[in-house]
């Protein structure tokens, strides 16, 4: 997690506008890093990231990917 703002703008930089961006945290090391968790954040709210999940949103995520597949046609 060294750079992860600046791997999360080269992902967003890079995905296609229809795409759907996911983000999952683990909780506990974000903890530490608040800053950049703000800026994640911020991200989705400006649209560029789909959802940010916790691992204790596991059925949340699972039902999303279940969604993304039926939308996508996979």
């Amino acid at each position: 997690m060294s750079d992860i703002i600046g791997d999360v703008n080269t992902i967003i930089e890079a995905k296609r506008r229809d795409t759907a961006l996911l983000f999952l945290t683990d909780g506990m090391t974000w903890k530490a890093r608040l800053s950049d968790l703000r800026r994640i954040v911020q991200r989705q709210n400006d649209g560029n990231i789909t959802r940010i999940y916790t691992t204790k949103m596991r059925e949340t995520f699972l039902d999303d990917l279940r969604t993304l597949k039926a939308e996508y046609a996979l």
